[in-house]
């Protein structure tokens, strides 16, 4: 017996474990074949896809799985980097070197059999022998679904050549939870990569791209029981598919998960990505490629019988524009009949800047060349640090929600919520106010602040949608007014199922600066899920409130006793008389902290007055000094 691994086995030890997320057929109920598609079996009854060899109880054999036949089944994962497979593979009677293989994802791995391996360990209808073969492969595999094929090239009915599996197990090597995407365990290099958008994972449909070419429409095609986008009769010469994806958060490089279907007779054609109009990746298939199997089948009519290969692409490039074009095309010259591709699995990330920043060279503070309004860069020259930072005098009213040891303050709010008067919630290893069977349709997480005098607020916080959403919004409102808003759902990948019900969940960073002086704040939080709380929720964490100090403003008056004619001076002023100030000033407020500084000259020359603290009734001597005409002033800290 002789078999072959097409793939880039993963031999790098690791002490972290593995993750069981599928096992099936130690035994024969009929329960297990839930989820999986049978094509061509000789099976008339669901007990018949099992076969009992001496007390091993296989999936397939003499009376259900030989030419033509395949199983196939599709899983999604949470973020992961190496997928681990145990199974079992059987054949039955007079094999003549053709080959059982299976398919997981990209992943090919095949045995050729003959009559002579094995032993007749048990009677079958052929009479022939019987063998069977323990598989323990372990493979690099990071996209958010995956599925496994298993078929042959038996030219035989069941009765005469079969084969099956049995003690099929699955499982991953998680990534780190800050990462929606990794190729290894390190979070450092991967807690920069966001998830943008994903589409054809958990269903099948144009989702906002468009086709041009040949074909102006958006098709779908079903191999072996696995849906893709394009595929037999539908995708083949002159052929793209396009989509824009726009409002990308500040980043510097993107990265395109996806898997690329070639199916029937190319001839070193080429599949090609590009990004923004500029090829970025492509993949040559030869005339005849070293090993590929059938998994689709024949268009009628015109069709051909022909072998597929199943692409995985991760890449990622340099890229910081705000938008990016994505299309997908390949060269192969023959209709869709006879050459065609398709795509499944496509996932769009970002690396993203750090907070705050607009454009950048890298994920830290350092890389950063220039923010956002209203922050401004540091220069880490100066020795106060580097990144973006707000300008002014800001204090942190609050932090709320950090960690996993806190107890929520009773002025927050929950309206239409669910399972309160707690409407705290658990998620994985993060605790949030809000979430599954808490808040959903139509709550509201409200609560009113009561802030000293200010002039500005910022507010930060994680943003959590947890669950299906399908293109609904997380809306922030202060005052009444709508100062941040996200759409979750519809084609957005999520980062992992961590808690609730059949969903990933998915978080935004919210930070706003806002001008603001009332002395309250009324804050309210909601969405627009149209969905019961068991199915959509959302929440946050890690909750901070600031508030920038107002401008500290001397007031000048031209009488005394802080009486006749006033006027505030909240920044340095070269020339009264410019701007229309009087120079007769009798009495002045100075700020706490601060020190008024009256120059005889404009533009901050000649001699000067300080004051430090309040003045009712200017000295007779100071006021000549103050009545010329081309004073200047200035407020400054008092040291």
């Amino acid at each position: 017996m002789k078999f072959i691994a097409l793939a880039m086995l993963v031999m790098l030890a690791t002490s972290q474990e593995f993750i069981e997320f599928y096992s099936a057929f130690q035994n024969s109920d009929v329960a297990q074949l839930d989820g999986w598609t049978i094509q061509g079996s000789l099976s008339k009854a669901q007990a018949d896809n099992f076969f009992t060899c001496s007390d091993a109880s296989v999936f397939g054999g003499p009376k259900a799985f030989g030419k033509g036949a395949i199983v196939t089944k599709q899983f999604q994962l949470p973020p992961h980097f190496q997928i681990k497979i145990s199974v079992e593979v059987w054949k039955f009677d007079a094999w003549d070197t053709q080959r059982q293989f299976f398919y997981l994802d990209n992943y090919l791995w095949e045995t050729m059999w003959t009559g002579s391996d094995g032993t007749k360990r048990c009677a079958t209808p052929a009479g022939g022998n019987v063998n069977s073969f323990q598989v323990d492969q372990t493979i690099t595999h990071n996209h958010a679904a995956l599925f496994i094929a298993f078929a042959s090239s038996a030219d035989k009915a069941a009765d005469k050549m079969s084969w099956g599996f049995r003690n099929l197990k699955l499982s991953y090597l998680a990534c780190p939870a800050e990462c929606g995407t990794c190729l290894g365990p390190d979070a450092i290099v991967c807690q920069m990569w966001v998830p943008v958008s994903s589409s054809w994972i958990k269903t099948i449909e144009a989702d906002g791209w468009s086709a041009k070419g040949s074909s102006s429409v958006i098709k779908t095609s079903t191999c072996a029981g696995i849906p893709i986008i394009g595929g037999p009769g539908n995708f083949g010469n002159n052929v793209s598919i396009q989509k824009i994806f726009d409002k990308l958060v500040p980043h510097y490089r993107i990265k395109v998960i996806a898997q690329f279907w070639k199916i029937d007779n190319w001839d070193n054609d080429n599949a090609v990505l590009y990004i923004d109009n500029q090829e970025k990746w492509k993949q040559n298939v030869a005339q005849v490629e070293d090993k590929e199997f059938f998994i689709c089948d024949k268009i009628t009519p015109g069709g051909v019988d022909a072998t597929e290969k199943i692409i995985n692409v991760n890449f990622e490039s340099p890229h910081n524009y705000g938008a990016a074009l994505v299309k997908w095309t390949a060269t192969t010259k023959k209709s869709s009949k006879q050459a065609s591709w398709g795509i499944r699995q496509f996932q769009l990330y970002v690396a993203q800047c750090s907070s705050n920043c607009a454009t950048c060279t890298g994920p830290s503070a350092e890389d950063c060349t220039a923010c956002v309004s209203p922050y401004i860069l540091l220069d880490p020259e100066d020795g106060n640090g580097s990144g973006c930072v707000l300008k002014g005098d800001w204090v942190e009213f609050t932090s709320e929600f950090q960690g996993s040891s806190w107890t929520a303050n009773e002025d927050w709010k929950v309206s239409d919520g669910k399972n309160g008067p707690d409407f705290t919630s658990t998620c994985g290893e993060f605790k949030f106010f809000g979430g599954y069977e808490k808040t959903g349709k139509d709550a509201k997480i409200s609560r009113k602040f009561n802030l000293p005098a200010h002039k500005r607020i910022r507010i930060a916080f994680e943003a959590w949608k947890i669950d299906n959403w399908n293109g609904e919004d997380y809306i922030v409102k202060v005052d009444g007014l709508s100062v941040w808003q996200r759409t979750f759902g519809f084609g957005d990948p999520g980062l992992a199922d961590i808690c609730g019900g059949d969903g990933f969940e998915n978080y935004a960073i919210v930070d706003f600066v806002m001008g603001h002086e009332a002395s309250t704040l009324d804050l309210v939080i909601s969405t627009t899920i149209g969905k019961n709380n068991d199915n959509a929720s959302f929440a946050l964490k890690g909750f901070k409130l600031f508030y920038e100090k107002p401008d500290a403003c001397a007031t000048l008056y031209t009488e005394c006793n802080y009486t006749g004619k006033s006027f505030n001076m909240c920044e340095d002023l070269p020339n009264f008389q410019l701007a229309k100030y009087p120079s007769k000033i009798k009495s002045i407020q100075v700020p706490a902290g601060t020190k008024v500084i009256l120059f005889d000259e404009m533009d901050y020359n000649g001699k000067t007055i300080e004051y430090s603290e309040n003045q009712k009734c200017i000295e007779e001597y100071q006021y000549k000094f103050l009545q010329k005409n081309q004073q200047s002033y200035v407020l400054t800290a008092n040291s």
